[in-house]
């Protein structure tokens, strides 16, 4: 076909420098170049590769899999691509050179007289710009707002121009079957075919929108085609049509995709069925001629119209190919089935020839115009710069391979295939990975060399992509690989490992592949055992229910945890660990322990593998002694039994993983029972389920702790299954609770024996859960006294021979035996009242004073002298331990009082005065060990924090001593005294500022300088880490996180306090720390400026104001508004200069400023500060803040 439009494109040539009137259409096509030169050019050299591929098909193999000279990464990677087809700019102008490759060569001085036009009128033509706009972003920012609001119909053209028409209403809108509607146009055809067939032309005009329409005389005059076109184009870009039917979302349009490629593949199949495709030569070459020029044109309605109308046609051709070819092979069996009988029929023989070469010329001439029709059409539009064409061609080519893959089955075609796996599109991969997945069904076998090529893409776009909707659609291709045995060990291997990734979509895409790779374990072992029938024969029928004796389920259980344990180690050994300083004590970061890839893996796999889903059994694996051997009647039997042991046990590594798996599997399990027993029909049924399990765990924890409490890690694995039992069982069944006594012994013999953090926090979690319920208290509380008893006895042991609040006068050993004793109170202090226990004096005369006040005392050894690189962190995180009992003993004590005050109870001096005196020596202490430090280490922002929330506990008594009760509660006054204003400018200023600057110098943000009345910065930043310059960027960032984190920990402390009135209140430094929290609000991200946000008095009676709104009614309310932020926003604009003139300033006004104490900084951004304070997200260069 390209051979046969060169001398049609020769003579347009030469029509359009003689006819004056298409020199005038022809001068139209300057103005776009003129108007977005950039696209134009880039489209330029790509458009010539793509020209000079198409006519290089006969390359070899290996050179078809290579990417053309244009490659798709340049191709699609323009500037004026966008994914959002309907925004993108440069769309309409996309592949002006591929036009221009089809029509006549103008010459440029009959190219200019267009330019004149308002070139405004192009912007409503699918995004394209003004003249006068700057560039693409302006262009987009003009034509998104008109986008959603659809004021004009879909194709108002076409609606026009709809009964002109015959068969585009019969086609859009009788309703009929497109093979009734093909048939009767070609009735209309076979009466007058110069009328039908432009009524063809102009139905695919109407369908891309276009006013204009062609005549008979255009169709009979088909070497001025692309001028006539031309012109139609101009046209339309004249028109304010800013949408088109094949991508139009209103009802009108729902199935216009549908009609319009049902038609043409109805009609090509109609035509062949009547030999007119080949009696009639002219009029496909016709329709082909005005769709190829239409499929090229710089207008994206145009282009994408004519290409779904190309390849639908192409389609119904291969449609037909695939007929004639099953045709020529029934008459070749016929003709050789009639030449080898002894009476040959010859004229039989003669009629079958006729009718074969008949076919056999049929089937060359299609072949002809599909391979025209391929290079003019989907050689350009399948890397078109819309995705929507792209991924449309890659559509029609998938099924061209299934419907005839004789010919669309190798690397001449499937190449595309494999190039556009790298598309910048999402839905465009999408759909490329739709098509091999149909493909690789039916006959992966015979693609081994293709598969060979692109396979390394498939595994990288599985475990690599940006979207996760890409990496689900990659893994199900692989899992065709995989089951057709083309993927390496190691590819298998990448792919398994997904089961642990952190996107959920991708886990559960991958556990087909798992479930397949560990079943294939399962049959290797079972073949390593005997096979089937041996261990039918070991086992016989088993009771289900009893979960001791050894299973034929448990080599299922056993590959599950070898595929477990070797993909887990790979990633131990891929990824390095995030590495941090020492946080001085584990709750300095208290945060929630994130579940395990072990855990995030067992979910997934929960409702595919019976292995999981049946815990019981793993339960009933893990407690079975995999060591013990035992006698049997038959040496055959013995020997059975004895390598069904040795295949199933496990490995210590395995078993850990088990624990976690078991973990999960219980969880889920129960979780669905107390999801389904709310529905009332199953409630008793699920009831009786979720007793009954409940019932078998709290029998298998102990059982575990037994076996495996030697290993903190795994002990506190067993420990979390005490969180997921439903403990009103025990207390509706009214049992003897000496289930739950023994599992409570167990936890409290777990929480003695070790010191491991994660275990102690799953074993106060325990008691936590069990005190919940008022009849489980008591029983908790009886274990918690020996608990207690326990870390006093050896506290005081330790307070008996030396002073524990001096540093530096203790070993490491003693140092590792009081850090063990006090981490456990510090647990311990969390799960009940434990004031009387604290404040109980002492036995021994060598230790006599209250617990509390040895835990206040050690507080003071934070108070740090000389520095010991030895001795300084087990020193430090004794101090934190002590610190966090203190405050939580003043936590309880404080709920004592406040009760108390509210039951009208008089308080004892004396014990008022000895609170007064531990609140005062904690606090000294706290102030001691924060300022004896020349930078801030984790101990120094704990304590700083602590110090705050100490005297923070006090301020609900101000009414009661201030108010009427003033006469009794009275002398309460010393606890709410401040601290010391001298800390201001001392402490607090200088940590602050060195937070600030240690926050800025890892985000490499620039700070406010100091004004002028602010004292010097003498406080040192951290010394710096050596392997700084070594780290990773997930390292980076990771520092970057916690960097920001201690300082708006910091920041919300010192607020809090501030707002509390508990320090910078009073004193002649009043008021300079809020001052100094402002400096920098607008520099240190988003969380920072939403913390100190609260220090604006504006801001708190905004959200006051907004919830009196909320709930005020009728009158009340419009008399007194809530600030809103849109008000903000209005005021701050319109009356930013203006005087002072309301009790409350609007916000920018000088009074404003003067109030929140920002009006001596001239530094601040006004910009930024002017804006209210609110949720909305703000623009900063901060993870955390968007």
């Amino acid at each position: 076909m390209l051979s046969s439009r060169s001398p049609l494109m020769e003579t347009a040539d030469n029509n359009a420098s003689s006819s004056p009137a298409p020199r005038r259409s022809g001068r139209a096509r300057v103005a776009p170049q003129k108007f977005s030169p950039e696209p134009r050019h880039s489209q330029n050299d790509h458009t010539s590769s793509k020209r000079k591929r198409g006519q290089d098909n006969d390359a070899d193999d290996d050179a078809e899999n290579e990417e053309p000279e244009g490659s798709d990464e340049d191709a699609l990677s323009d500037e004026g691509r966008d994914e959002d087809d309907d925004g993108d700019d440069n769309d309409d102008d996309a592949d002006a050179d591929d036009e221009a490759a089809r029509r006549p060569k103008k010459p440029k001085s009959s190219r200019k007289t267009p330019f004149k036009k308002p070139a405004a009128k192009r912007t409503k033509i699918n995004g394209a710009a003004s003249a006068l706009a700057p560039g693409p972003l302006t262009v987009s920012a003009v034509k998104l707002p008109n986008r959603p609001k659809k004021t004009t119909k879909v194709a108002p053209p076409s609606l026009a121009r709809r009964d002109e028409n015959s068969l585009y209403t019969e086609v859009f809108g009788s309703g009929n079957e497109s093979d009734d509607v093909a048939a009767h146009w070609f009735q209309r055809y076979q009466t007058d075919d110069a009328k039908a067939l432009t009524e063809l032309i102009n139905c695919v005009l109407l369908a891309a929108g276009c006013e204009q329409q062609l005549t008979e005389d255009d169709i009979r005059d088909p070497e001025n085609c692309a001028n006539r076109l031309t012109e139609l184009e101009e046209a339309y870009e004249q028109t304010s049509i800013s949408d088109y039917p094949l991508i139009s979302r209103t009802k009108s349009s729902k199935n216009f995709r549908e009609l319009l490629v049902g038609f043409f593949g109805s009609l090509i199949t109609l035509l062949h069925e009547t030999d007119i495709i080949y009696s009639d030569e002219e009029l496909l070459d016709n329709v082909q001629r005005w769709v190829g020029i239409m499929s090229s044109s710089a207008l994206r309605p145009f282009r994408h119209t004519a290409t779904t109308v190309a390849l639908s046609m192409l389609t119904a051709l291969i449609g037909v190919m695939k007929q004639l070819d099953d045709r020529i092979t029934r008459l070749n069996q016929s003709l050789q089935t009639e030449s080898n009988r002894r009476g040959k029929n010859k004229a039989l023989i003669e009629d079958t020839q006729k009718t074969l070469d008949s076919a056999q010329e049929n089937r060359e001439f299609i072949d002809a115009k599909v391979k025209d029709l391929f290079d003019i059409v989907f050689v350009h539009r399948y890397r078109d710069i819309d995705p929507k064409i792209r991924a449309e061609c890659i559509e029609a080519l998938g099924t061209w391979v299934c419907n005839l893959p004789t010919v669309y089955m190798s690397p001449e075609y499937l190449r595309y295939l494999g190039w556009l796996l790298s598309d910048v599109n999402v839905t465009t991969r999408l759909e490329v990975l739709k098509q091999l997945a149909k493909v690789l069904k039916r006959d992966a076998e015979k693609l081994a060399h293709f598969i060979d090529r692109f396979r390394p893409r498939l595994i990288e776009m599985a475990t690599r992509d940006s979207e996760a909707s890409v990496r689900v659609a990659a893994i199900a291709v692989v899992d065709i690989l995989r089951g057709s045995g083309m993927l390496e060990p190691e590819e298998v291997d990448s792919i398994s490992k997904l089961v642990f990734d952190s996107e959920v979509r991708v886990r559960k895409a991958v556990v087909g592949f798992f479930s397949e790779l560990v079943q294939e374990f399962i049959d290797n072992k079972i073949d390593e055992i005997g096979g089937n029938d041996v261990l039918d024969e070991l086992f016989g029928v088993q009771d289900e229910e009893d979960y001791d004796l050894m299973r034929k389920d448990w080599i299922n259980i056993k590959a599950l945890a070898e595929n477990l344990a070797v993909y887990d180690a790979q990633l131990d050994a891929e990824q390095d660990e995030i590495r941090h300083g020492l946080d001085v004590a584990a709750d300095v970061v208290n945060t929630a322990i994130p579940e395990s890839r072990i855990s995030l893996a067992a979910q997934v796999l929960y409702e595919k593998m019976p292995e999981i889903s049946n815990w019981q059994v793993i339960a009933g694996y893990l407690l079975f002694d995999h060591t013990t051997s035992s006698k049997s009647r038959s040496s055959k039997s013995h020997s059975t039994e004895v390598a069904m042991k040795k295949a199933v046990a496990p490995q210590p590594q395995e078993e850990a993983i088990l624990l976690d798996v078991l973990a999960t599997a219980v969880k889920e399990n129960l979780t669905s029972l107390m999801e389904h027993g709310r529905d009332r029909r199953r409630h008793r049924l699920d009831h009786e389920a979720q007793e009954d399990a409940g019932l078998q765990l709290a029998g298998f924890i102990p059982r575990l702790l037994n076996k495996y409490g030697s290993d903190p890690a795994m002990a506190a694995t067993v420990l979390r299954l005490e969180h997921f039992l439903d403990l009103e069982v025990f207390q509706q069944l009214r049992q003897n609770p000496a289930t739950y006594n023994q599992l409570l012994e167990e936890i409290a013999t777990q929480f003695n024996r070790h010191v491991d953090q994660a275990l102690l926090n799953e074993a106060v979690a325990s008691f936590l859960h069990a005190r919940e319920y008022y009849e489980l208290e008591e029983l908790v509380d009886a274990k918690m006294a020996g608990l207690w008893e326990d870390s006093i006895n050896s506290l005081r042991s330790l307070d008996k021979i030396c002073e524990l609040s001096l540093r530096g006068n203790l070993d490491r050993s003693t140092l590792t035996s009081l850090n063990q004793t006090l981490m456990k109170i510090s647990k311990l202090v969390t799960v009940s009242d434990c004031v009387d226990v604290l404040e109980a004096p002492g036995t021994s005369i060598d230790s006599e004073q209250p617990l509390i006040k040895v835990l206040v005392g050690i507080v003071g050894r934070g108070h740090l002298t000389e520095p010991d690189d030895d001795l300084d962190d087990p020193e430090d995180e004794i101090v934190a331990f002590a610190i966090k009992s203190c405050l939580f003993f003043f936590m309880w004590k404080v709920q004592r009082l406040r009760k108390a005050i509210e039951n009208d109870e008089d308080i004892q001096n004396d014990d008022l005065d000895k609170f007064v005196v531990l609140r005062k020596a904690l606090i000294n202490n706290l102030i001691q060990t924060f300022s004896s430090r020349g930078f801030n280490d984790d101990l120094r922002l704990y304590a700083v924090g602590i110090a705050c929330d100490i005297t923070q506990l006090f301020i609900f008594l101000r009414p009661h001593i201030d108010g009427p009760q003033a006469s009794k509660y009275g002398k309460l006054r010393p606890l709410l005294e401040e601290m010391p204003a001298g800390l201001i400018t001392q402490e607090m200023i200088p940590i602050l500022d060195s937070a600030e600057r240690a926050y800025a110098k890892r985000t490499k943000k620039t700070l406010n300088d100091p004004a002028d009345d602010d004292d010097p910065i003498d406080d040192e930043l951290p010394p710096e880490d050596d392997e700084e310059e070594e780290l990773t960027e997930q390292e980076r960032f990771a520092a970057e996180l916690k960097a920001e984190k201690i300082l708006c920990e910091l920041t919300a402390k010192l607020v809090m306090a501030i707002l509390a009135k508990t320090i910078d209140h009073t004193g002649p430094d009043a008021g300079k720390l809020r001052k100094r929290l402002a400096r920098n609000k607008n520099r240190l991200g988003a969380n920072f400026k939403d913390i100190v946000a609260y220090l604006d008095e504006d801001y708190l009676r905004e959200l006051q104001g907004g919830k009196k709104k909320a709930k005020s009614k009728g009158k009340e309310a419009s008399k007194k508004p809530a600030l809103s932020t849109e008000i903000v926003v209005d005021d701050d604009d319109d009356d930013e200069d203006g005087p002072l003139e309301a009790v409350e300033p609007e916000e920018g006004t000088t009074e404003d400023l003067r109030r929140r104490e920002l009006i001596d900084d001239p530094i601040e951004d006004d910009e930024e500060e002017e804006q209210p304070v609110n949720n909305q997200a703000e623009e900063e260069d901060e993870v955390i803040g968007d």
